[in-house]
């Protein structure tokens, strides 16, 4: 059975917790970024961060910029988490749909960050709580929805833990193939 370890970043804790979902799913051990965790023994790394900003979050990229070398010799999978699930909005053109990836877009790069083989990728949903937004984020996130989402900042809760379960019990069949 191959040895499997979910490396996240989570800032309000809502990719934590579909990290650990997809760690049960893949019976694998779970780390954080800012541990910088040893790849060296896994053969699959599975890579998690919320989307900011349009960015993933800087402890994931400090985790790649110091393990690229041994990440680029393992098997990959890699999942954001988005306060929104979007798509690309047919009536977007030129700079405006430039502006705006997908869950999926945004998860492809992550996994490929890595130069290792990708298996998957995924985009999950996030949680968002306005009340615990930090002035940054709330600016942020208030701007993201007025102009690209075209409506208003509003809390909600998009996780979907099994669906996160059933992803790393998808990379577990694959792994072990």
């Amino acid at each position: 059975m191959a040895e499997c370890l979910v490396v996240y970043t989570s800032k309000y804790g809502s990719t934590r917790e579909v990290a650990q979902a997809v760690a049960d799913g893949l019976q694998a051990k779970i780390a954080n970024a800012d541990d910088n965790p040893d790849v060296r023994s896994y053969d699959l790394v599975v890579l998690g961060s919320p989307i900011y900003g349009g960015d993933y979050l800087e402890p994931i990229k400090d985790f790649l910029r110091g393990n690229k070398p041994f990440l680029a010799e393992r098997k990959i999978a890699a999942f954001i988490t988005a306060a929104a699930h979007w798509e690309r909005d047919p009536g977007l053109t030129g700079e405006e749909d430039e502006l705006l990836f997908t869950q999926q877009e945004y998860a492809d790069g992550l996994a490929h960050l890595t130069g290792g083989e990708v298996i998957d990728s995924r985009g999950f949903g996030g949680r968002l709580i306005p009340a615990q937004l930090d002035d940054a984020d709330r600016g942020m996130l208030e701007w993201f929805y007025r102009f690209l989402m075209r409506k208003p900042l509003q809390g909600f809760d998009l996780i979907d833990l099994p669906s996160a379960q059933r992803w790393g019990e998808e990379l577990r069949a694959a792994v072990d193939n």
